[in-house]
C-alpha cells in the first residue's frame, strides 16, 4: 500500500526527484559517508512511491552522488564516488568496497617466486640462508575504473604453493582460510607521489596526476610479519581516514622540553 500513489496525485518526473534529493543534500550540508535516510523515510517525506524514488536514486548512483547500502546500518548514503579506507586496517580492499556498496576487481600483472632482497629479509624477518619470496603485482579496478597498483611480497615458507591459487581473490581471506594465518595488525605509511610511466599507463592517467602510496607490513597475532606491500592509489578516487580514541602520547623530545 505504501508504494501506491493516489489517483489524483501528480507523479513527479525523475529529473524533479533528482533535483529535490540534491537540494536536500545541499540544504542539510551532508558530507560523503553521511546517511541521507532510508528509502521508506525518504519516500514518505517526499510524498512519493518507493518505486519512483528508486528510479531517481539510480540516476544519482550512476553519477556517484549516493550509494544504497543494504543491511541493518544501510540506507541512502551521500557519496562523491571515492572509496573510503581506514589507515592501518586489516580488511581486504574488496571487503571495504562491498560494505560501501561498491565493487572492486583484480587483475594479476605478475606472480613469480624470487630470491628475497636484503630489505625483504630484514622487514619480513625471513629465516634461512637463501630465503625466497612471492612477488605479486595486481591492478585493481573499482566499478570498472582503474584504482590502484598493488605489489605484495610474501614469505614463500609461510604459503606453500600460493602461486597455484586464484590470485584475484582477497589475499587475507586465503591466508586465514588456507594457511591458518590471521591478519592481526599492520604498520602503514602514507605519502603523496606522482607515478612513473608504467604506473600512469596501467592506471590510465595523465603524467603528474596525484597518487597516494602506502607502504605496509602485516603481522600475525604472534608478531610474525607475513606481507610486505606497496599500494599506489589514484588520489581522487580514495579517501583515507584515521579513527583514534584516547590521548596521543607526547614524543620524548617534546616531553623533555616542558
Amino acid at each position: 500500500m505504501e508504494d501506491r500513489i493516489d489517483a489524483g496525485r501528480r507523479r513527479p518526473a525523475t529529473s524533479e526527484l533528482v533535483h529535490r534529493i540534491r537540494a536536500l543534500i545541499r540544504d542539510q550540508e551532508l558530507h560523503p559517508g553521511e546517511r541521507l535516510g532510508s528509502e521508506r523515510a525518504l519516500a514518505q517525506s517526499f510524498g512519493i512511491s518507493r518505486s519512483d524514488l528508486r528510479t531517481a536514486l539510480a540516476v544519482l548512483e550512476a553519477s556517484h552522488e549516493v550509494i544504497r547500502k543494504i543491511g541493518r546500518a544501510g540506507g541512502i548514503v551521500v557519496s562523491d564516488g571515492r572509496l573510503e579506507r581506514n589507515i592501518n586496517t586489516v580488511e581486504s580492499l574488496p571487503a571495504i568496497a562491498r560494505r560501501q556498496g561498491m565493487r572492486v576487481s583484480s587483475k594479476v600483472l605478475q606472480a613469480v617466486i624470487a630470491p628475497a632482497s636484503p630489505s625483504d629479509i630484514r622487514l619480513l624477518k625471513l629465516p634461512g640462508e637463501h630465503p625466497m619470496i612471492y612477488d605479486i603485482t595486481r591492478l585493481r579496478h573499482i566499478e570498472d575504473r582503474p584504482l590502484s597498483v598493488e605489489r605484495s611480497r610474501l614469505p614463500a615458507y609461510l604459503f606453500p604453493m600460493f602461486l597455484t591459487r586464484d590470485l584475484t581473490t582477497p589475499f587475507y581471506t586465503m591466508f586465514e582460510r588456507d594457511y591458518g594465518i590471521r591478519p592481526y595488525s599492520v604498520d602503514e605509511t602514507l605519502e603523496s607521489v606522482v607515478g612513473g610511466d608504467r604506473e600512469n599507463e596501467l592506471l590510465e592517467i595523465e603524467p603528474e596526476t596525484p597518487l597516494m602510496r602506502i607502504h605496509r607490513i602485516a603481522f600475525t597475532d604472534e608478531g610474525t610479519p607475513f606481507e610486505r606491500a606497496i599500494d599506489v592509489y589514484i588520489a581522487d578516487r580514495m579517501r583515507f581516514t584515521m579513527h583514534h580514541s584516547g590521548y596521543v602520547r607526547l614524543s620524548a623530545t617534546h616531553a623533555s622540553a616542558k
